[in-house]
């Protein structure tokens, strides 16, 4: 009779809790909106990660599959712990519409074990255009592409790709055989994994990325740099295979294992239109040249864009030049990294001369455009003033001969002194240095909108050095210095940068003015410069040598970590816990004195990152507001927590943070900035640890603590485990998202759980 009644109470819970959901949903819109009209005047507006979601969602709903889209930013899709691995058109539902990459960037990781691993899935008479894509696609399953996975064009339009550039690595060392006759088939393509029916064209496109099989007997085959199966018609038109592919090789058994631009079925057909290059020679004896070979030496009246591939330096023309601007298909280059220019004629008037693909260029009378350039494009509109943290990659270019560098009237250069603990104005301080010194970093402020900083001369190889100063006179704010990346390449602390005499972690200058604390794994953009903590232990000589690699850490420092990030409409500031050895690193006064500061305070200290004791169960975390408004403060815990709270002092708030990901609150400049308190604890004997708390996550696994019968439901009302608890245990196969456990026992008990 006992078991009839849990029964019954158990249907009307599951019963209830749907029907609430249900109601939820009934008052919700059909489909989630964008914005925009979704014409070609009026396109739906791609702004953010959110937005490419609902633009997946719809799509593969049967929504807007026709309609137009723009997208208004660069977007980074996925992370590391938690990749993409949903794509824009399914078998059922193809793209049919136009997408516009206004010449944005889409930066993605996704980890697939489904078939068709790209941003979008599938299409049929899709065009898509002005679009570059990089970041990492890992797979085990067939039809990877750096843009489209599968062309399916089952209208028989034509899909099209127009000034689009993949510079996506594949991962396939995991492929797995679909066909059986065909083992370890990927059919990956650098922009598109297959063409099924109709015709598909490129237009100004460029694969830059690689295709890669890590494995020591490499298996994966069947990849080219553009489409990897064509069943029909495929045009390209000034196209540029520049990509890497390192999977199986040609040999007999496997004759079309790797191909330039692509493979084909016996009836297909490839047409080649303009000036097509490539850099390696990929394609298997017998088939049809595909393109021509890069030039390896820079082409008299050209600027080319600059390529390297298995120890050589290839170049290939199609540049224009326009107000110092270079672009190459539509995408700005950098002087030095990205293109050269080749020895140049002259006209009659002094004009030089440049030719490129169709003449691209014409004549120009400005001077070549410098070596390096960086760019210096945003700024703060409260504020008309943005900030930049910037380093030279030439050693000894002064102020005067780098171009664009405006230093009169409300525009300035800055350098930090340690010993002073004080910035050094250029302006203002009667010139006390007036050129760049390798390695060393600098503040830019300037109140114009857009631009680029450009530098002249033969850029760094090798390694550098860089003097630290730690003044030891001076109180806990010791040990700051401005380090710039002296390279044309991005570089990472603990690497590239030594970590021996340096706290762990550095400090990042938005444009907007606030130092923002990053983890060593983040990489430090080349010509910006960073903010680092000399330690006390350093003795003696302080030369740091800056290495010349773009090497990244292997893996993330282990233990138990927390970050908080505070954000209102204009401003956003990070603070950063971690537990066990260390000295942390101080928190640095913004240079916007309206930017709102977050920090943890520890023995009488501010931290952007504290180390803090293992046994550690409470901590202050500080938060100065400096105006009023609307703030939310959002966590990410990474570690084996199983109580973890945030008390607001001022509202008696108390939020469980293995729960929620964020708390929003109203703060002024007049509130006291010891606000919040947190409190935690690793196991459970807590101080602090609440009775009706029986579920929570560690680690990868969810732990259930009590006795009865557990039952666990999706935010659909959908019973998804049930399981007998008697003590404690760990319950499996959740994917991530939001459940409400259910614990029946001497007394019933409901709990939300959030997995991640």
């Amino acid at each position: 009779m006992k078991a009839q009644k849990m029964k019954t109470a158990t249907h009307i819970f599951a019963r209830r809790l749907a029907m609430t959901l249900l109601a939820i949903f009934a008052t919700m819109p059909l489909w989630a909106q964008l914005s925009g009209k979704g014409t070609a005047d009026s396109p739906y507006l791609i702004n953010n990660a959110g937005d490419w979601k609902t633009f997946t969602d719809n799509v593969n709903n049967g929504i807007g599959t026709s309609a137009y889209y723009k997208l208004t930013s660069d977007i980074a899709l996925g992370t590391k712990d938690e990749p993409l691995n949903t794509v824009v058109g399914t078998d059922n539902k193809f793209f049919r519409g136009n997408f516009d990459g206004d010449y944005h960037t889409i930066i993605i990781i996704m980890d697939r074990k489904e078939k068709y691993a790209a941003p979008f899935g599938v299409t049929d008479g899709a065009t898509i255009s002005n679009l570059k894509v990089t970041g990492t696609i890992t797979t085990t399953n067939k039809f990877a592409g750096g843009i489209i996975a599968y062309a399916n064009n089952k209208s028989g339009k034509s899909t099209n790709l127009i000034n689009c550039r993949s510079s996506i690595h594949i991962i396939c060392d995991g492929i797995e055989t679909v066909i059986t006759h065909k083992p370890y088939d990927c059919t990956h393509g650098g922009l598109v994994g297959q063409n099924e029916t109709g015709t598909l064209n490129f237009e100004n496109c460029i694969f830059d990325g690689w295709i890669k099989d890590f494995s020591d007997e490499k298996r994966a085959n069947k990849c080219t740099g553009f489409v990897a199966w064509v069943n029909n018609t495929v045009n390209y038109t000034n196209c540029v295979m520049a990509g890497t592919l390192d999977v199986k090789p040609n040999d007999d058994d496997l004759k079309n294992s790797m191909a330039n631009y692509h493979r084909l079925a016996n009836n297909a057909k490839a047409y080649f239109h303009g000036n097509c290059y490539y850099l390696v020679d990929y394609t298997y004896p017998g088939l049809a040249e595909q393109g021509v070979q890069a030039y390896t030496e820079a082409p008299e009246n050209t600027i080319s864009g600059v390529y390297n591939a298995e120890n050589k330096t290839y170049y290939v023309p199609g540049a224009v030049i326009d107000n110092d601007v270079v672009t190459f298909y539509g995408w700005t280059l950098t002087k030095g990294t990205d293109y050269v220019v080749g020895k140049v004629s002259t006209s009659a008037d002094n004009k030089m001369v440049y030719k490129g693909i169709n003449n691209f260029g014409g004549a120009y009378a400005k001077d070549v455009p410098p070596t390096y350039q960086i760019n210096v494009t945003t700024w703060d509109a409260s504020t008309k003033t943005g900030w930049y943290a910037i380093s030279s990659p030439v050693d000894g270019q002064t102020f005067a001969t780098t171009n664009h560098l405006t230093l009169a009237a409300k525009h300035n250069i800055y350098r930090y002194d340690e010993e002073q603990r004080m910035w050094q104005e250029y302006r203002n301080e009667a010139n006390l240095f007036d050129s760049f010194e390798n390695g060393r970093g600098y503040i830019y402020r300037t109140e114009e909108n857009g631009g680029t900083i450009g530098f002249n001369g033969e850029t760094n190889s090798g390694d550098v050095k860089c003097a630290l100063s730690y003044n030891e006179k001076t109180d806990h704010m010791s040990g700051l210095n401005l380090i710039g990346n002296p390279y044309t390449h991005d570089i990472y602390k603990s690497v590239a940068i030594p970590n021996d005499m340096l706290s762990n972690g550095y400090c990042y200058l938005t444009v907007n003015g606030t130092w923002v604390y990053k983890a060593d794994t983040e990489s430090i953009p080349a010509g910006t410069a960073v903010m680092v903590q000399a330690t006390a232990e350093s003795k003696g000589d302080r030369t740091i040598i800056l290495k010349d690699t773009d090497k990244a850490p292997t893996s993330k420092r282990g233990g138990d970590e927390i970050w908080f990030t505070i954000n209102n409409q204009e401003y956003s500031d990070v603070a950063h816990v971690e537990f066990g050895e260390g000295l942390g690193f101080n928190k640095i006064n913004h240079q916007n004195d309206e930017a709102p500061m977050l920090y943890v305070k520890h023995n009488g200290e501010k931290f952007a990152s504290a180390n803090l004791n293992e046994e550690t169960q409470v901590f202050d975390l500080s938060f100065e507001a400096k105006t009023m408004g609307k703030y939310t403060l959002s966590f990410n815990a990474d570690g084996s927590f199983d109580y973890l709270h945030l008390i607001d002092r001022m509202t008696g708030e108390d939020v469980d943070m293995l729960i929620e990901d964020e708390y929003s609150f109203i703060s002024s400049d007049n509130d006291n900035a010891d606000r919040f308190i947190v409190k935690m604890s690793n196991n459970a004997t807590s101080n602090y640890s609440v009775t009706d708390v029986f579920a929570w996550q560690s680690g990868n696994e969810i732990v259930v603590k009590g006795e009865g019968e557990l039952q666990v439901f999706d935010m659909a009302g959908r019973l998804t485990t049930s399981a007998t608890i008697r003590g404690e245990e760990t319950i499996n196969g959740l994917s991530n998202g939001v459940y409400v456990f259910r614990m029946i026992g001497n007394e019933v008990k409901t709990q939300k759980v959030v997995v991640r």
